[in-house]
């Protein structure tokens, strides 16, 4: 099972995708890839702050529902055990001389707890978490 980072829902949603990120989500059963509270978090705040416009308006319009048909139950929450295991994290990376983001940090954690990988750009936050991670940006299919 993989949760999509924010980074690789994101580039889906783009007019144009970059073909290692659509040919790698095309080899995917959909039922193995989840999206995280904090995923969602991070889009609805993306949309937010976009300039007043089109784009914009129908992203407002459209990204509940259009999360909901992509992942339908595949949603991961943050609790009460993956907050303990996130401040663990933290811990471990702080005393590695690593900063940790906030939002991959959670991400991390979550992943952790369920035994998960993360599909990633942005590789070097969950490596040093020890989650596995998979970078959509070089796959090669």
């Amino acid at each position: 099972m993989i949760i999509l980072d924010t980074n690789v829902i994101s580039e889906s949603l783009r007019p144009r995708c970059r073909d290692a990120v659509t040919a790698w989500l095309d080899a995917q059963a959909a039922e193995s890839l989840y999206l995280t509270a904090i995923n969602a978090a991070e889009l609805w705040a993306g949309v937010a702050v976009m300039p007043e416009g089109t784009r914009k308006a129908a992203l407002e319009a459209s990204l509940d529902d259009l999360l909901a048909r992509l992942f339908g139950a595949r949603r991961l929450d943050f609790d009460h055990d993956t907050a303990r295991s996130y401040a663990e994290l933290t811990r471990r990376t702080m005393a590695a001389g690593t900063l940790l983001p906030l939002a991959d940090g959670l991400i991390a954690a979550i992943a952790l707890a369920q035994g998960f990988a993360v599909a990633t750009r942005d590789i070097a936050p969950f490596q040093a978490t020890g989650v596995a991670v998979i970078n959509l940006w070089e796959y090669r299919g």
